[in-house]
């Protein structure tokens, strides 16, 4: 699959871009039809199209390219699906029809649009039990494709005159089909945006990543549209349910009316209730549960908390050390539920895992984060602050998507030419092995950190991020400042960071951290979580019965 690649419902605004792509010379040569459109015929078939239920209509959308300005999104390819009525009136099978735009072709697309295909129809039509395309047996590009999408070519070639498109243009064709019943699917339950930070739908993209490598189909739920557009741009469908997020009994009926048959379903969210779970596993859908809190319990399969502080919170009984000490694995098959804990199972792209780059000696380049928002000003602080006590040094200050305060920390940018301020990046790999040193809020950011290896300095500025900055102190020796919000960091933290960077100054004491922080995450957490939802994707609840 191409990264970035995903599917949009067409627009009015497409019409004049699909005239165009469809009269191409190369297009109407390996059509059935091979005649020239006119923009009547054109208009006519795009409205009915529109209108009709039975239509599905998208296009492939992928991040900019040559063609385009970096960071711009192109539509490169078309995709059709028509309900079929005439293979035995089967409602549940679909005919699939698509084109790649002529300067975009011999790229890939054609293998990326039909992988989308399936997911996008799975997730936008429970009811769609197989689709399947026609090629003209000279074709050999879209065979090409439709081969390396994983289709099933059904045989070796049919006659002209038996296609079920309008016309056949007298020439042997190929069926290819691909049977939804036999995909491995599952969902994602997360939310995210301007209100909830994106930190659960990242971690969720994260191992629908590893599911996917592992031939899963992944589907996404949301309450609201924001977290959807955020979805479907990572490459994945998105039910969105037009819900209350802080209210998911209510929003039941919807999201079952969206799921296929003993799917599972990992749920992320703080919001969730033992009826909530429970009504999805009496159903037959197996719960994965991403476990953050740590306060109450509930019935699932798999419960997963890769947190540092996870071996110490206690809330599960018989937690044993596992042979690995980076983690604590517990599997409690008498109850039927695994528990994946401990940080060696924290979800990391794998742009992040360590490469062997050697330690600099001096200390040249600081990376400092704070997190989605940054309510409470972190990035000014902590920049005026370094520049003070580390005045030859340069420093990375991200932003994030809802970053507070953006204006000032521009202009102080602007002011201080040792400052580069860094916006809209989701992978920050490249920037981590950029950096000497790290001084950041203790979320999630922290794995990704200590997969690659960058020396950090933590601090925190919510609840559910100080017993992650207390472990995280505890485990590798790192420098923790502390509370953002208390009254004495403002005079405390000035103290602790200047005694922290005189230590880290010597490239001994940020090696050997990098190395301790690298031995709790190794990157391949997201591999491991796949693995063992792998063997729950077929199978029903075990709790089915509660």
């Amino acid at each position: 699959m191409r990264s970035g690649c995903y599917l949009r419902a067409v627009q009015e605004a497409d019409k004049g871009l699909l005239f165009e792509w469809t009269n191409d010379e190369e297009t109407r040569r390996q059509s059935f039809s091979q005649k020239p459109v006119t923009w009547e015929e054109h208009t006519e078939w795009f409205a009915r199209t529109q209108a009709d239920e039975a239509c599905r209509h998208f296009i492939l959308m992928v991040p900019g390219n040559g063609h385009e300005s970096a960071g711009q999104e192109c539509a490169v390819g078309v995709l059709w699906l028509v309900r079929d009525g005439v293979r035995g009136g089967n409602s549940g099978a679909y005919r699939i029809s698509y084109s790649i735009a002529p300067v975009h072709r011999g790229h890939g697309y054609g293998t990326a649009i039909l992988e989308l295909a399936k997911a996008w129809m799975i997730a936008e039509c429970p009811d769609c039990m197989e689709i399947y395309g026609e090629v003209k047996a000279g074709n050999a590009a879209s065979i090409h494709c439709f081969e390396r999408a994983g289709y099933r070519r059904a045989a070796d070639s049919i006659p002209s005159g038996t296609s079920n498109s309008t016309e056949d243009g007298g020439m042997p064709f190929f069926r290819f089909y691909a049977e939804l019943t036999s995909e491995r699917i599952l969902y994602f339950r997360a939310d995210g945006g301007e209100k909830t930070g994106i930190g659960h739908l990242m971690r969720c993209f994260t191992i629908a990543d590893a599911c996917r490598e592992k031939g899963m189909q992944a589907v996404f739920v949301t309450a609201e549209e924001e977290a959807g557009v955020i979805a479907r741009k990572r490459g994945y469908p998105c039910r969105v349910l037009n819900t209350d997020y802080r209210n998911m009994d209510a929003e039941l009926p919807k999201l079952m009316s969206v799921l296929r048959e003993h799917a599972p379903v990992v749920l992320d969210s703080y919001f969730l209730t033992e009826q909530y779970v429970n009504a999805l596993r009496k159903n037959g859908h197996p719960v994965v549960w991403m476990d953050d809190l740590a306060e109450q319990g509930f019935a699932v399969d798999i419960r997963i908390n890769y947190n540092l502080y996870a071996e110490k919170t206690g809330h599960i009984p018989h937690i044993r050390q596992s042979d690995d000490s980076r983690d604590i694995r517990h599997h409690d098959k008498a109850g039927g539920c695994i528990h994946l804990y401990g940080p060696s199972y924290a979800p990391v792209r794998r742009s992040f895992w360590k490469k062997e780059t050697p330690v600099r000696e001096q200390l040249m380049t600081v990376l400092v984060m704070t997190g989605g928002s940054d309510p409470l000003g972190a990035g000014m602080f902590f920049s005026r602050l370094l520049i003070k006590l580390l005045p030859d040094a340069e420093l990375l200050v991200v932003l994030g998507p809802y970053a507070e305060r953006k204006e000032e920390l521009r202009a102080y940018a602007k002011q201080e030419k040792k400052i580069e301020v860094i916006e809209g990046c989701s992978d920050l790999s490249d920037v981590m092995r950029r950096c000497d040193l790290a001084v950041t809020a203790a979320g999630s950011t922290i794995y990704e950190l200590c997969a690659s290896g960058l020396p950090t300095i933590v601090y925190y500025m919510a609840d559910n991020q100080r017993m992650g900055a207390e472990a995280f102190a505890r485990r590798t020796g790192a420098v923790n400042l502390g509370d953002l919000r208390s009254d004495s960091f403002q005079t405390e933290a000035p103290k602790k960071l200047e005694a922290a960077l005189l230590r880290y100054s010597a490239a001994s004491e940020r090696r050997n951290l990098s190395r301790r922080m690298n031995v709790l995450v190794d990157g391949k957490g997201a591999e491991r979580i796949a693995e063992k939802i792998g063997e729950l994707a077929h199978a029903p609840s075990l709790y089915s019965d509660v």
